[in-house]
């Protein structure tokens, strides 16, 4: 008999800790969130619009040290061969933002080859803006 209660209270806080960390719901808004600057100054903002507590859409910003946007001029300084990867970079990590919107976490949001400094930064910046959208900042 002692098992068996002991088993249900287990089985109980077990539950209680899954639900839990479902996480918070998000509210309704428009939420943005900052990286901090990487090593060269440069940082990426996220902004999230949340409809009905889900993740409607979502985009991600790239800037460099002095504020400027990150655009096709990006690289260009650095000779044809870097520009042309600094571009494709950039472009890549406009699928970042389309992959939080499809699958709801940022976690599950993969790395792309060619574009992982820009992850980072849009990881951090996504769970600050949905840090915001829960409440907790």
């Amino acid at each position: 008999m002692a098992l068996k209660k002991l088993t249900i209270s287990i089985v109980l806080v077990l539950l209680v800790v899954a639900l839990t960390a479902c996480g918070a719901k998000l509210e309704d808004g428009n939420y943005e969130g900052q990286s901090t600057p990487d090593s060269r100054g440069a940082y990426g903002v996220v902004s999230i619009e949340v409809k009905d507590g889900k993740i409607a859409s979502a985009e991600f910003l790239q800037y460099n040290a002095d504020g400027t946007l990150k655009d096709e001029s990006y690289g260009k300084e650095s000779g044809e061969e870097n520009y042309k990867k600094a571009q494709d970079a950039l472009e890549y990590s406009k699928q970042y933002a389309e992959k939080l919107v499809e699958t709801q976490k940022v976690d599950k949001v993969d790395a792309i080859t060619g574009a992982t400094s820009s992850w980072k930064q849009f990881q951090e910046a996504a769970k600050d803006a949905l840090a915001k959208a829960k409440g907790k900042r």
